[in-house]
C-alpha cells in the first residue's frame, strides 16, 4: 500500500500521546500507540470515502512544498512533531514543535480528529514488557498429550479466539496455536494453557522460529 499522509508525534516532558497515523491510498488508516494514549498497539481503518476526498484536498490546498523541512525549537521539553506527505513520488516532511506554519498546524488538527476517531480496530496488541523480545505474544508452541486431538482441545478456548496455526511434528504432538491477546493477556493464556491437563507444555512461539 501507497502512502498519502503520516503524521508521527515524539515524547515531551508530560503525558503527551506518543503514536503515529498513516492514511494509505486506498483509504486505510493506521494507528501505531507506543505510550499515554488510550490505544497502545496497532490499530487500523477505513476512512469514509468523503473524508479521505477531503483530507486529499486539503493537502494538496495547503502547497506544503512552500515551506521549510524542519523548525527548529529552543524548548527541549516541548513534543515534536513530524508531518509527511506523499506526493506522485515526492516527499514532503516538516518537522517541529512551536513556530510551525498555521496550514501545517491546521493539518495536524485534521489528522489529530482522525486518529481521536471511532471504529479502530485493533491488529497487533503491545509486546508484554516481560517477555522475550523475540517472542510472538499470541502465538503458542503447544505440546499435547498423546490421543489428543488438537482442532477439538482449541475448542476449549474459544472465547479467548484460538485456533491452529499448523502441526509442527509428525508424531502429532506439538502445534503451533494462536489466540487474541487483546482478549486475555499472554502471560495468562500461557498459564491457562500450561496448567491444562491435555497438554505437556507451552512456549511462546519465537520471530523466525517456525
Amino acid at each position: 500500500m501507497n502512502k498519502v499522509v503520516e503524521i508521527s508525534k515524539g515524547p515531551c516532558y508530560g503525558r503527551c500521546p506518543v503514536f503515529t497515523l498513516t492514511i494509505y491510498q486506498d483509504g486505510i488508516a493506521s494507528y501505531q500507540g507506543e505510550r499515554f494514549t488510550d490505544r497502545v498497539g496497532l490499530y487500523v481503518k477505513r476512512l469514509d470515502k468523503e473524508v479521505f476526498a477531503n483530507l486529499e484536498k486539503e493537502f494538496r490546498d495547503a502547497n506544503l512544498w512552500q515551506y521549510q523541512n524542519v523548525y527548529k525549537s529552543r524548548i527541549a521539553d516541548l513534543q515534536s512533531v513530524t508531518l509527511t506527505y506523499y506526493e506522485e513520488g515526492d516527499i514532503k516532511a516538516i518537522t517541529g514543535k512551536e513556530g510551525r506554519p498555521q496550514a501545517v498546524l491546521k493539518l495536524e488538527q485534521t489528522l489529530d480528529r482522525i486518529a481521536a476517531g471511532a471504529d479502530w480496530i485493533l491488529k497487533e496488541g503491545p509486546p508484554p514488557a516481560d517477555l522475550p523480545e523475540d517472542a510472538i505474544p499470541n502465538e503458542l508452541v503447544v505440546q499435547l498429550n498423546s490421543g489428543v486431538n488438537a482442532y477439538a482441545w482449541t475448542e476449549k478456548y474459544a472465547k479467548q479466539g484460538m485456533k491452529v496455526l499448523k502441526s509442527l511434528s509428525t508424531d502429532g504432538y506439538h502445534w503451533l496455536i494462536s489466540f487474541d491477546a487483546s482478549i486475555v493477556p499472554p502471560k495468562d493464556m500461557i498459564e491457562l494453557v500450561r496448567k491444562d491437563s491435555e497438554a505437556v507444555g507451552a512456549e511462546f512461539n519465537r520471530k523466525g522460529a517456525n
